[in-house]
C-alpha cells in the first residue's frame, strides 16, 4: 500500500489564501458590496447600453441614457412605496392596540378548543407585546440613522456601474490577456457564459418581482387589506432572497391583517393567498421565467445564503445565489474543480452516478494537488 504524504507547504498556502479572502470580504464590506452590486447592474444594463450605442456612438452618453431607462421605473415604484409607507407609519400606534385585541381573540379561541384556561393572556401580553412592537420601531430607527451610509453606497454603486460600462472592453481584454493563447478561447467562453447566466437571472428576477407584486396586491385588495399595493410589492421585492424572502413577505401583511381587521377569515385568507402564490411561483412562474439560468440545488443555495448572510447581512443574502452560479461556471472550466461544479447542480439527485462515470480519475482528484512531486 502506497503511503500518501501531503505537501504541507501547498496546503498551508491554500489555507492562508482562503483565510485572507474571508477576512478581506468581512473588513472590506463597505467597499466590496457596492463593487459587486455595480458588477451585477453592469450585466443588467449591458444589453440596453449596446442597443443605444447603435444609434449613439459616444459611449458616455449611451451609458447615461441606459441608466436613466433603468432608474426611472425604479424611482416611480419607490415614490409610490414612500407615499404608502408614510401612511403605514402614521397608523403604527393604532396597530399596536388592534394587534393586542387580535392576539387576545386568537388565544381565547385556542383556549376554548383545547380547554386549557390556565394561561394568563393579559400578563403575557403586558410582558411581551411591548417588546414585539418595539422591534419594528427599532428597525425603522436604525434604517433612518443609517440612511446616509445607504445613500453613499447607492451613489458609489451608480458611479462604479458607469465606469464599469465605460471601460468594459478594456476590462475584458485585461482578463483575457491573463490567460495563455492556448486557453484564451475557453476563458472567453467562460466570461460569455457568466454574462449570459447573470443577465438571464437578473431580467427573469425583475419579471418575477413584477408578476408577484401584481398577484399579491390584487389578492390583498380582494381580501380587503389596506395598503394592498405596498404589502404586495414589498413581499415581491423580498422574494429576491430565496426561500426566506417570500415567507417574510407573507408574514408582514398577515400581522397587519390581524391588527386591523375584525374577522378571522381575512388573516387566514392572507396566509392562504401567500401559500398559493408561493407554490405557484416555485413550481411555475420562476422555472418558466428565470428558467435554468442558475441551476443551483437547494442545499447549495441554503449554504450560500447562510454564508452570505453571516458575512454581508441582507446584501449577502441577495448576492448568494448569483455568487453560487458564477462559482459553478468557473469550477466547470477548471479540471480538478469540475466535480464541485457538478455538486452544485440541480440534477445532483438524479445524476448521482455522474461522479463515478465521469470524474473517477486522478485528474479530477483535488488531493493530487497537495501530493509531493515524487508521488
Amino acid at each position: 500500500m502506497t503511503n500518501l504524504t501531503i505537501n504541507l507547504q501547498r496546503f498551508a498556502y491554500l489555507l492562508i489564501i482562503l483565510t485572507l479572502m474571508f477576512y478581506i470580504t468581512i473588513i472590506g464590506k463597505s467597499i466590496l458590496v457596492p463593487i459587486v452590486f455595480a458588477g451585477l447592474f453592469t450585466f443588467l444594463l449591458l444589453p440596453i447600453c449596446n442597443r443605444i450605442e447603435r444609434w449613439i456612438s459616444f459611449r458616455p452618453i449611451a451609458i447615461i441614457l441606459s441608466m436613466l431607462v433603468a432608474i426611472l421605473p425604479i424611482l416611480l415604484v419607490l415614490t409610490l412605496f414612500s407615499y404608502q409607507l408614510v401612511s403605514v407609519v402614521k397608523d403604527m400606534p393604532s396597530i399596536g392596540n388592534q394587534l393586542q385585541v387580535g392576539i387576545e381573540k386568537i388565544i381565547e379561541t385556542i383556549q376554548a378548543y383545547t380547554g386549557y384556561d390556565n394561561f394568563d393572556t393579559d400578563a403575557w401580553l403586558q410582558e411581551n407585546l411591548g417588546q414585539m412592537m418595539e422591534t419594528p420601531i427599532n428597525l425603522l430607527g436604525k434604517s433612518l440613522t443609517s440612511s446616509t451610509d445607504m445613500l453613499v453606497g447607492m451613489l458609489l454603486t451608480i458611479l462604479m456601474t458607469f465606469f464599469f460600462l465605460l471601460y468594459r472592453t478594456s476590462f475584458k481584454n485585461f482578463l483575457l490577456t491573463q490567460f495563455s493563447l492556448r486557453s484564451r478561447g475557453s476563458a472567453s467562453k467562460m466570461i460569455k457564459e457568466i454574462q449570459d447566466i447573470l443577465q438571464e437571472y437578473l431580467y427573469g428576477l425583475l419579471l418575477v418581482i413584477f408578476i408577484l407584486g401584481v398577484l399579491n396586491s390584487f389578492g390583498l385588495w380582494l381580501i380587503g387589506i389596506k395598503y394592498a399595493a405596498f404589502w404586495g410589492f414589498m413581499a415581491a421585492f423580498l422574494a429576491i432572497i430565496p426561500y426566506i424572502g417570500t415567507t417574510l413577505g407573507g408574514t408582514f401583511p398577515f400581522i397587519y391583517a390581524l391588527a386591523t381587521t375584525g374577522t378571522f377569515w381575512q388573516p387566514a385568507a392572507v396566509v392562504l393567498l401567500y401559500v398559493s402564490i408561493q407554490t405557484l411561483e416555485g413550481n411555475f412562474i420562476t422555472p418558466k421565467v428565470v428558467g435554468s439560468s442558475v441551476s443551483i440545488n437547494p442545499l447549495t443555495a441554503i449554504i450560500f445564503l447562510f454564508i452570505g448572510g453571516m458575512i454581508w447581512g441582507i446584501a449577502g443574502l441577495i448576492l448568494a445565489l448569483p455568487a453560487a452560479a458564477v462559482l459553478k461556471v468557473i469550477f466547470s472550466y477548471i479540471t480538478p474543480l469540475k466535480p464541485f461544479s457538478a455538486l452544485f447542480s440541480t440534477g445532483l439527485y438524479r445524476n448521482s452516478e455522474q461522479f463515478m462515470n465521469e470524474y473517477d480519475s486522478d485528474e479530477y482528484r483535488l488531493i493530487n494537488y497537495f501530493k509531493n512531486k515524487e508521488q
